[in-house]
């Protein structure tokens, strides 16, 4: 077999194979695009609490962080220090109430933004301290091994951010 012969052999199947594949899952061109979730709408995600702010209000080595966004939730976690920072869109009285009722150990924060707890969790020797504050409809909780200070200064600097 010559190399032109192999060339239009090559051809020929290839173009074989594409005539047999179905075009019936490829989307219509004018297909809609898709919703959004109300955190994308409201503009908030992880690029509002970068890992290098974090790290610095915190007072820890953080590395770089993943998002997760579950309908009006979005999650920033962080490598090396256990830092979750939760944006949540669409809060009010009641929600954020919801939310302190699932932690231990609670004080209401008076005075700091709308309204805010703070909460402090141990798990073995492990203590965590829990910073949330509403202001408006978008509600901020930091979870992290740092001092309820740090945590506080993180909250005020992120709704600044926003």
């Amino acid at each position: 077999m010559t190399a032109r012969t192999a060339l239009v052999a090559a051809t020929a199947a290839l173009l074989a194979l594409t005539a047999c594949t179905s075009t019936e899952d490829a989307a219509p061109a004018t297909q809609s695009a898709p919703s959004t979730t109300a955190t994308e709408s409201a503009g908030v995600n992880c690029d509002d609490a970068p890992q290098d702010v974090v790290a610095t209000a915190l007072e820890l080595r953080l590395q770089h962080s993943r998002q997760a966004i579950r309908d009006d939730v979005v999650t920033c976690t962080y490598d090396g220090g256990g830092a979750v920072v939760r944006f949540r869109t669409g809060a009010d009285a009641a929600s954020f109430a919801e939310g302190r009722g699932a932690q231990e150990h609670v004080e209401d924060v008076p005075g700091f933004h709308d309204e805010a707890y703070r909460a402090t969790t141990t798990r073995g020797e492990v203590v965590q301290t829990v910073v949330a504050a509403r202001r408006g409809t978008v509600e901020i909780t930091v979870t992290s091994g740092a001092t309820v200070d740090h945590a506080t200064r993180l909250v005020d600097t992120l709704f600044a951010r926003l």
